[in-house]
């Protein structure tokens, strides 16, 4: 594929695995924790021992941001150099990711003020819910950082190569080490920055990346786990790559981000570029790639919407018969129902959303 193009089978496959697998997993994982101050997100991670390990799995936001780099890295290359090119690829990917955001809050907080209306009394829980069903925007707001600052990465990247990811990698464990060593909690909040910058700026190495032998894949893939399995027991991070309510678990690695997922990013990166010809066949595939063309159009009204439909489809239900507040028996067997439900929703509130804002954010 030339260079100059922003389309890369393997690229459009990986944010569409990315996307799909987080929002399958709120779908199917979450459990809804009613306390004093309303509801609260939990999973079955902290129910049942072992299952952290699924999370190296499904944990894929480094290989969205990753895609997302490369995305962002040719769509700059063709613009760097223009007069007021910043301004305009600013402008443009800001009204492409924000436009969305702004007609999600407002439907949001619109249902919600109507639902106060309807049933006044002195319960607090809204504002409760409301804040788990734009908890998607925390990512936005960050994606939307990288995309402004996209004339600063690729300015670094040119005078300092694959030494920029390297570097923000030591940043963010000068981060850790103040965060923990220091005790200064406050200060892993740079990590936001740090942590998923690196993850963004392998993308401005993708095509070396996608031309480097298999040996070099799995050379990342051992580096990778190596480090997850030393950072993970030693004491201090947590073995999930999401957050528990384990009581061994003092806080998540993914907030704000922390070592182990730049280890995750490091193995994660390493099976693409070493399994990518088996990854390409089955994305040659023509029911994949139908999957792939749909998605990439739809990414992010999916990722926003998502939680409108996990939202809609729990108030159902729990009017009806109730919801487990843990992982019981019948929790397990009716997760297939929470694919469905959830998506069938949430599919017409894409098609609405496509009215009003642009057609995709890249």
């Amino acid at each position: 594929m030339a260079a100059d193009t922003a389309r890369d089978e393997l690229v459009d496959l990986l944010r569409s695995v990315a996307t799909t697998t987080v929002v399958v997993w709120h779908w199917v994982f979450t459990i809804i924790v009613w306390r004093a101050d309303g509801p609260h997100a939990d999973n079955p991670i902290g129910y049942v021992s072992g299952l952290w390990s699924v999370t190296w799995v499904l944990q894929v936001m480094p290989l969205f941001f990753v895609a997302g780099g490369y995305v962002h890295s040719v769509a700059w290359a063709k613009s760097r150099g223009r007069p007021g090119a910043w301004r305009r690829f600013a402008a443009s990917r800001a009204k492409q990711l924000a436009l969305p955001a702004l007609v999600l809050i407002g439907v949001v907080v619109t249902i919600a003020a109507m639902g106060a209306r309807l049933h006044p009394g002195p319960d607090r829980w809204l504002p409760r819910g409301v804040a788990l069903v734009l908890s998607p925007l925390w990512f936005l707001i960050v994606y939307l950082v990288l995309v402004v600052t996209v004339p600063l990465w690729d300015r670094l990247h040119q005078r300092w190569g694959e030494l920029v990811p390297i570097g923000l990698v030591g940043l963010a464990m000068g981060i850790d080490v103040v965060r923990f060593r220091f005790d200064h909690p406050e200060a892993a909040w740079f990590n936001m920055v740090f942590v998923w910058a690196a993850c963004h700026q392998v993308g401005w190495s993708w095509d070396r990346l996608r031309q480097a032998p298999a040996r070099f894949g799995h050379a990342l893939m051992l580096i990778g786990f190596g480090a997850l399995l030393g950072l993970t027991n030693m004491g201090l991070y947590p073995r999930s790559m999401v957050g528990t309510t384990a009581a061994a678990d003092r806080f998540s690695n993914m907030g704000p981000p922390t070592l182990p997922i730049l280890a995750l990013c490091c193995a994660q990166v390493g099976l693409v570029v070493a399994y990518r010809d088996r990854i390409l066949a089955f994305a040659d595939r023509p029911r994949v790639r139908r999957f792939t063309t749909w998605l990439s159009a739809n990414a992010m009204p999916l990722f926003l919407w998502h939680t409108v439909g996990l939202a809609a489809f729990y108030a159902l239900l729990h009017s009806l018969t109730g919801v487990p507040e843990s992982p019981t028996a019948v929790w397990w067997v009716t997760r297939p129902l929470w694919i469905i439900g959830p998506a069938l929703i949430t599919l017409p509130l894409l098609a609405a959303s496509r009215a009003v804002t642009p057609r995709r954010a890249a």
